[in-house]
């Protein structure tokens, strides 16, 4: 089975416990935070932990054990804990990266929010990032979750990433959209 395919299913699986939950969007948003807080640790001390938990060379055992030493201190959910020892015991730590990105994509779809990324050559003031806000909300008529990026070689205007469209309103798109109109206009007036 693909990655992509056992990814989602992990994360449905892990969505249908939150929907079993009084509060859906805050279980399902309390597990988010939960992948997300144990990738950060994973991530620490270059990888060593997620290297470890993901060695089949290691015993199950002893993945286990190290896997039970580090959960108690990240305070998760006790669902979360318990995801994350199953992900391990069925082998399927590898996968772990693609389930977080899968559950988030659900979760937000199941709350009607979408992300988006909002690049601009200098940082936006909190008023005119909120305007940002309020427009790619009102465009896409669901809760956005913006991160803002700062990319001075933008020059002026700003690039808005929402899920896999992109409205590029940069002084950079428009300089290269003059430059390759000139130069076609050059190369028919040559011809």
């Amino acid at each position: 089975m693909a990655d992509g395919s056992l990814a989602r299913r992990y994360a449905r699986a892990l969505l249908s416990l939150a929907r079993e939950s009084a509060d859906v969007v805050a279980a399902t948003d309390a597990f988010a935070a939960d992948l997300d807080r144990f990738a950060a640790v994973l991530d620490l001390s270059d990888g060593t932990l997620r290297a470890a938990l993901g060695n089949p060379g290691i015993s199950l055992g002893e993945r286990r054990a190290v896997l039970d030493a580090v959960l108690p201190r990240l305070g998760l959910q006790p669902m979360s804990n318990n995801f994350l020892r199953m992900v391990l015991d069925k082998g399927r730590f590898g996968v772990l990266p693609e389930i977080r990105v899968q559950y988030r994509a659900m979760a937000d779809e199941q709350a009607g929010r979408v992300r988006a990324t909002v690049t601009t050559a200098r940082a936006l003031s909190a008023e005119l990032g909120a305007q940002v806000q309020a427009s790619l909300a009102s465009a896409t008529g669901k809760t956005v979750i913006v991160d803002f990026v700062v990319d001075p070689a933008l020059i002026g205007g700003m690039v808005a990433k929402v899920g896999d469209t992109v409205y590029d309103a940069s002084v950079r798109s428009r300089l290269s959209a003059v430059q390759q109109s000139l130069s076609a206009s050059g190369g028919a007036a040559e011809a």
